[in-house]
């Protein structure tokens, strides 16, 4: 049964004043890890119009966890890590057949040396998707990667998070070199987003989801206060850290995707 064309499945109100955000990575024909298929991606956006989730923009998402702001029922954000340039050539073109928009976490310097094997996100392109409702934020300018924290390096962990060995001092840095480190890296990018992109919030999503009390009092002071996490839930407004479902995996097929989105229905 239809009803003005609508279906009556997309009338559900499955959660209110909550909000599913989506985590994606990359895009490409061969999947692996953290890569899907266009195919794939495609299949869940079309099972999200399909069903009656109401994709929203993260300012809109910015506004309902920091300022009261409202969201419609079965709403649903969609995020992509790290900045790669699949999100313009697949992921736009697939959301545009849905009137959907998505925000991407970009790590500052792939994007400014474009030195990478796998191509990223220019600034330009940037600045265009940005015209047509796309958003992007702080993945950190140069710290998504693991460094050594003991001296043979047996021991390895998240750049954001750690005080790391310094082979040429011959010691681990100290808590003020690791705030001053983590400080220059995160006030460049937020930097680097206001100058290319005008950016007026501030919104990070942890590499590895790896964070601290002090990463983030250091953003705090630097304006981020919203805090994209890997952790899995649904979002309820007033907290400044945020859940997130990893639906960018090549076993996320049609009906685990819809099942997972189940899991949070009220």
């Amino acid at each position: 049964m239809l009803v003005n064309n609508v279906s009556a499945q997309s009338l559900k109100n499955y959660y209110s004043n909550k909000v599913i955000v989506l985590m994606y990575h990359h895009i490409d024909a061969v999947e692996s890890g953290a890569t899907i298929s266009p195919a794939r991606f495609g299949t869940h956006m079309k099972l999200l119009h399909e069903r009656g989730y109401n994709v929203i923009s993260m300012d809109q998402f910015y506004d309902f966890m920091l300022n009261d702001g409202e969201v419609p029922n079965n709403a649903v954000v969609i995020t992509f890590d790290d900045g790669y340039d699949s999100y313009r050539t697949y992921g736009v073109k697939i959301m545009d057949k849905y009137n959907m928009v998505g925000t991407h976490f970009i790590i500052g310097q792939s994007s400014d040396l474009n030195n990478v094997k796998t191509a990223h996100l220019t600034w330009d392109a940037m600045r265009d998707l940005k015209e047509k409702g796309h958003s992007f934020y702080n993945h950190t300018y140069n710290l998504h990667d693991y460094a050594a924290l003991d001296k043979n390096g047996s021991k390895t962990g998240p750049l954001l998070t750690n005080r790391i060995y310094l082979k040429e001092a011959g010691r681990v840095e100290t808590e003020k070199e690791y705030v001053t480190r983590i400080t220059d890296d995160l006030s460049k990018m937020e930097q680097r987003l206001k100058d290319e992109l005008d950016n007026e919030h501030g919104i990070i999503a942890f590499p590895f989801g790896a964070y601290n009390a002090t990463a983030k009092q250091v953003l705090k002071k630097l304006g981020v206060d919203l805090f994209i996490t890997i952790k899995p839930g649904i979002n309820k407004a007033g907290t400044d850290e945020v859940y997130r479902l990893n639906a960018g995996t090549p076993k996320m097929t049609a009906n685990k995707f819809v099942e997972l989105l189940k899991k949070y229905h009220d």
